[in-house]
């Protein structure tokens, strides 16, 4: 009966672990200067459909503070907004941040700016924490 209940037990616990486990599928990793690590689509989507992209690797769409740690949520579009992915990639991502009625967040990192864009545009990737 021992064993049993021992055998049970780690059933649950891998099963547990292989479903919680994230994964980046369909996408590359891509490490900010901080060292944090990102899942990127490699197919450009709409905001809608990044956040569900991003769920579909068991991750969610990464929040705004933790591709720019310490940037205010600014939307100046300027070179440098976001140092942390400045240089990192050349391309532009999705971030989980809603921004006016119909626009989102989103950083080019090659340039490191910060704007708002249409939530409907497909020209963005996904990129999950």
């Amino acid at each position: 009966m021992r064993k049993l209940i021992v055998f049970l037990c780690l059933c649950v616990f891998l099963a547990t672990s292989a479903m919680a486990e994230p994964t980046c599928n369909g996408g590359s990793t891509i490490t900010a200067k901080d060292g944090t690590k990102f899942c990127k689509s490699n197919k450009t989507m709409n905001w809608w459909s990044a956040f569900t992209w991003c769920e579909s690797q068991n991750r969610k769409l990464a929040d705004f503070s933790k591709m720019c740690p310490g940037v205010s949520q600014a939307s100046t579009n300027t070179e440098g907004d976001c140092p942390n992915l400045q240089g990192v990639e050349n391309f532009c991502a999705w971030s989980s941040l809603a921004s006016t009625s119909g626009l989102a967040f989103a950083v080019c990192l090659s340039s490191g700016a910060v704007g708002h864009d249409g939530r409907h545009r497909d020209y963005y990737y996904a990129l999950c924490e």
